[in-house]
């Protein structure tokens, strides 16, 4: 209805160019829209139709929905969107599924510009039933104070919505779901979850050679070396923890439930293995291992991480021991390449977790590089933020796989005996010079960050995995100086320049990683964050702990706080990251920023409501 002008030429105006009386107030709040054969300035008589004014003009049309301020006109356009959403599932899942003929028979008829009942007859049903939605086939509507408020509406299922993405996902690499898991048969998901794997997952942290892998995948070849079930399944299961897909969820009401299915099938099939020996065992249980730490299992990732390391070794991947190494003349070279990012890959994994757990777990350099030569070409292989459904084209990048291997693995040779100095050798030494042992480390790590190209500080959208480079840098430095800080026989008395300038290292550091990740942010938003990323977050959160009384640093611990709420929805490690946040805040009677309190209450919110 429309009451300070038509909201269509013909719709009966109340109070036009004249102010109202209380009482016609109250009666026009009261009425719905009149459709009228000429629009003139009338007082309307309202319920029933017609009005008394209309009566004497000519016909009158009562229409309650073209009031579009009432909630029915708005439940009404939802129903047809869903209705004509689901319509359209139906007719490509039609498309996709159908045979030949039934498939030619439907496109004759959208050519031929048939009705649209015409289509539904020959289009599958719906697997949600929107048809009592749409304007066709709509009950009627009861009266306006049987409508639920704006606040009663029931929430469409956030499944709903990811069914629309669905229609619109094109993953980047087509593989089939057979013969590689049992968990589902559907190749669309399967595709689209290796595709998820080899955009945010692999380019961090590369245990597998994505060539070889896709071409045996593809082909479905099952190699032992290459590809196997085994090795599918557990790229499966670190995959879903990037997808949204309802087909993700082992359990649909939780949240962290994603790609434990596909998780339990790996592990059924590495006990059919009996410890075997293989290359694509030794990248399933890495990979295994590290879905294993995401849950928040940290004990069972680091017993499935030995388990890897140990068939490592037994594989001859490493200078020591040697009693495999004759296997590798034995191999072709593009085996031997992929062998060599394993070993790598190992080697990396086993030095970080050893130092961000504290752990001494001494391994030996693998005995091949998997890349010669550092260059930045990486072989025409391109990078793409998939996926984007909000973009046509998708932004394109190099991915740099080889530089950064070969940056990380250099990152690596230099940290790798930090665990042994700070937890083994370090326990027997003077503090003083521990630190200057320590110090000595920070020299060789700033040589290594100074040998970054300088191109990559101008590039606004760097790629995940050359943000990684940076944040992997700044993170060891906040985790070896967080080793001084904590020292029984290292405080702001007994060394008070040393104390602050590990203090200082660590705040420098953590702002750095702040930068990285609002880039990150900017460029990508917060639904895919890759793994990699997590722990680094909540060192930085907790190092702003105690820097809150200065403005940057609030804003950085509200970045950071909106980073661990987002991995919060994937990673049970985050929720535990959170809660353990929680408890330092108590405890310490701190008081956070306004904004980050916000942010920490959107925990129980859907992630589309608030990224």
């Amino acid at each position: 209805m429309a009451y300070d002008g038509a909201e269509t030429g013909s719709a009966c105006l109340i109070g036009a160019q004249t102010a109202e009386t209380p009482a016609e107030k109250e009666l026009s709040q009261n009425l719905s829209n009149l459709k009228c054969w000429e629009a003139r300035v009338l007082l309307c008589s309202g319920r029933p139709p017609p009005c008394k004014a209309c009566q004497n003009t000519g016909g009158c049309i009562f229409d309650e929905t073209l009031d579009l301020r009432r909630k029915v006109a708005a439940r009404r356009t939802q129903g047809e969107l869903e209705y004509y959403r689901g319509l359209l599932y139906s007719l490509l899942e039609t498309l996709r599924s159908s045979d030949e003929e039934k498939a030619r028979q439907m496109l004759e008829k959208i050519r031929g510009n048939a009705q649209l009942n015409d289509l539904v007859t020959v289009i599958d049903p719906p697997a949600t039933d929107f048809s009592d939605a749409s304007s066709e086939h709509s009950k009627s509507v009861g009266p306006a104070e049987d409508i639920p408020s704006q606040h009663e509406r029931p929430v469409v299922d956030a499944h709903l919505r990811i069914t629309v993405e669905r229609l619109c996902d094109s993953p980047l690499f087509q593989v089939s779901s057979g013969p590689w898991t049992v968990v589902t048969n559907d190749d669309h998901i399967v595709s689209h979850l290796i595709s998820l794997y080899f955009t945010w997952d692999h380019p961090l942290l590369q245990v597998v050679d994505q060539e070889t892998f896709l071409k045996h995948m593809t082909t479905k070849e099952t190699n032992p070396d290459c590809c196997t079930s085994l090795l599918v399944n557990s790229i499966l299961a670190v995959a879903s923890i990037y997808s949204d897909f309802p087909e993700v969820f082992a359990a649909p009401d939780d949240e962290t439930s994603r790609g434990q299915h596909f998780y339990a099938e790996a592990e059924r099939l590495w006990n059919a293995e009996e410890g075997r020996v293989s290359l694509a065992n030794i990248q399933a249980v890495a990979l295994m291992s590290r879905f294993l730490k995401f849950q928040g299992k940290d004990d069972l990732s680091w017993l499935m991480l030995r388990q890897a390391v140990q068939l490592a070794q037994d594989f001859g991947m490493f200078t020591s021991p040697r009693m495999g190494h004759r296997q590798w003349e034995k191999m072709s070279l593009r085996l031997q390449h992929a062998c060599a990012i394993t070993a790598w890959g190992l080697f990396i994994l086993n030095a970080q977790t050893s130092l961000h757990s504290r752990k001494v777990a001494e391994l030996k350099l693998p005995k091949y590089k998997p890349y010669p030569v550092t260059a930045l070409d990486d072989d025409d292989v391109m990078w793409t933020p998939y996926p984007r459904f909000n973009q046509v084209g998708l932004a394109k990048h190099p991915a740099y796989l080889r530089f950064v291997m070969t940056k990380t693995i250099d990152l690596t040779e230099i940290i790798a005996d930090i665990p042994e100095l700070l937890f083994d050798k370090g326990l027997d030494m003077a503090i003083g010079e521990l630190w200057i042992a320590a110090n000595k480390k920070c020299v060789r790590l700033q040589r290594w960050l100074d040998s970054l190209p300088k191109d990559f500080e101008a590039d606004d959208e760097k790629p995940p995995q050359i943000l990684y480079l940076y944040i992997g840098y700044h993170h060891t430095i906040m985790v070896l100086f967080q080793y001084f800080l904590e020292h029984q026989h290292f405080g702001p008395t007994s060394h008070p320049s040393e104390f602050e300038q590990a203090r200082s290292n660590q705040l420098r550091s953590a702002k750095q990683v702040v930068q990285c990740l609002r880039s990150y942010h900017e460029a990508y938003g917060l639904r895919q964050i890759p793994r990699q990323m997590l722990e680094p977050t909540n060192s930085s959160l907790l190092v702003f702990l105690s820097a809150l009384n200065e403005d940057d640093s609030k804003d950085a611990f509200v970045e950071l706080c909106r980073f661990l709420v987002a991995f919060s929805k994937r990673f049970a490690l985050a929720k535990e990251m959170l809660r353990n946040l929680e408890s330092i805040v108590q405890s310490s009677r701190l008081t956070l920023p306004p904004e980050a309190v916000a942010v920490l209450d959107h925990r129980g919110q859907e992630t589309s409501q608030w990224l």
